[in-house]
């Protein structure tokens, strides 16, 4: 059996390209955040680590739980030439919405607390302040992101993904004024450090959710579904449905991003210098997962597609292709991180301490990009096949027993050698991925030995 189909490659970058270039936008938001900060001084930049490392898993776990809309959709669009399945699709949006809503309470409510775990930190005084100020601004975007989750998931599985770049481009225009009137002050507004991109980052979600719904009213390709012309009330089965195959997803998001936040955490007692070593490596990780993550987000909707089709034998050529692309780019990544880590961390931070610590720091991560694809691709697989559990049990076990563990052993204690501060985090953080990547393949070729589709 051939290892790729060249016209699945055409199918796959036709969705991933929209999708990778709106990964790359909102990761530039991130990144954009981290310079605008730095420019403030590393005490700033180094709140907006703290900050994010509480922020992120929150977001990542309501996203994990609204992807379920994704699959579920492409599923049925796939089999709609043969039913007629636009009600259910505008029904499962709707109880995506009122699942949004529910996420958006909870985590307000969580949030009356945050400064439980940033007191028990030993910050210096500035980066607690600062950290704690960046939370409670930012939190007030939580409700148009959560809905911007689920508008999102309607159009990507009915194989629509230039809205969500044409709404990130939007944002990330928003995003550097906002931070820069917000972090310095400028405008008539008060000077909030790293504190303002929390501000600039609630703004920008309400402008993001504004622009979709305005393409959602105006757009030819989501006219024939006449969404906002039938309004859903609350299914609770149909909102079960979902929330069992979203939450091994949002569970699994939860365990990888918290993976990195609590790296932040643990590292942030070492010192400013050392979070801030840290912080450069991370952004930039963040925006080059972007190639492998948006590789995934499309074979999920091509796999549910493909699923409701009911094509075995076209699912399993673009399952093969779909990895032969992440082997592919995930290379490219490698090599392009190890062989250009200098030029790279000067983008962010000229200052001497920092540059030589976030370098050390990226050769590890360049190890960890190949593997990471491949473990980030399975993922996507699955979700797409509507098989979730998967990504629960391995995402725990290789994140947590295995490469925080390890990396806290490695990079805060000498019991395995002496302590290699936030470099012993990075390679815990390998190995873990590592880890993923093979059981991911295992529990995949097992499962499709047995896959059968009606």
């Amino acid at each position: 059996m051939k290892v790729f189909d060249f016209t699945e490659v055409k199918h796959i970058l036709k969705l991933a390209i929209p999708l990778l270039l709106t990964q790359i936008t909102a990761s530039l938001m991130f990144f954009t955040d981290t310079v605008m900060a730095s420019r403030a001084g590393h005490v700033d930049m180094a709140s907006v680590s703290i900050a994010t490392g509480i922020w992120s898993p929150v977001i990542f776990s309501a996203q994990g739980l609204l992807i379920a809309i994704t699959p579920v959709i492409a599923h049925l669009f796939g089999s709609s030439k043969n039913n007629n399945n636009q009600a259910q699709m505008v029904s499962t949006l709707f109880q995506g919405a009122y699942i949004a809503a529910a996420i958006t309470l909870v985590i307000v409510c969580l949030f009356q607390f945050v400064h439980i775990p940033l007191e028990n930190l030993d910050l210096e005084t500035e980066l607690h302040d600062k950290s704690i100020g960046y939370l409670n601004y930012v939190v007030w975007g939580i409700l148009p992101t959560c809905l911007f989750f689920a508008l999102r998931g309607f159009c990507e599985g009915i194989g629509v993904t230039k809205p969500a770049l044409i709404v990130s481009v939007i944002a990330l225009l928003a995003n550097i004024p906002l931070n820069y009137i917000f972090v310095f002050g400028k405008l008539g507004a008060p000077e909030l450090g790293g504190a303002g991109c929390g501000l600039a980052t609630a703004i920008v979600q309400w402008i993001s959710l504004i622009s979709l719904l305005i393409y959602f009213n105006i757009s030819r390709n989501l006219k024939p579904f006449q969404i906002f012309k039938h309004p859903e009330k609350p299914n609770p089965e149909s909102i079960k449905i979902l929330t069992k195959l979203g939450t091994p997803i949002a569970l699994s998001l939860l365990f990888e991003s918290s993976l990195f936040a609590f790296m932040a955490l643990f590292i942030a007692p070492l010192g400013s210098i050392a979070v801030a070593g840290h912080q450069v490596a991370f952004s930039y990780s963040a925006v080059v997962f972007m190639f492998p993550l948006s590789l995934a987000m499309a074979a999920t909707i091509r796999v549910g597609y493909l699923k409701g089709v009911g094509d075995l034998d076209k699912l399993k050529y673009s399952i093969k292709t779909c990895f032969f692309m992440a082997v592919s780019f995930g290379t490219l990544v490698m090599l392009t991180t190890f062989f250009f880590r200098e030029q790279i961390i000067l983008i962010y931070t000229s200052k001497p301490e920092v540059v030589a610590l976030a370098a050390s720091i990226l050769v590890i991560t360049a190890i960890y990009q190949l593997p990471d694809a491949i473990q980030v691709m399975a993922a996507g697989v699955f979700k797409g096949l509507k098989i979730t559990k998967p990504l629960f049990y391995i995402t725990f076990i290789s994140y947590w027993p295995i490469g925080f563990t390890l990396g806290y052993l490695l990079g805060r204690t000498d019991h395995i050698v002496p302590a290699m501060g936030p470099q012993g985090f990075w390679v815990g953080t390998v190995i873990g991925l590592s880890t993923a990547s093979v059981l991911f393949l295992i529990w995949l070729k097992f499962t499709m030995s047995k896959l059968k589709l009606s």
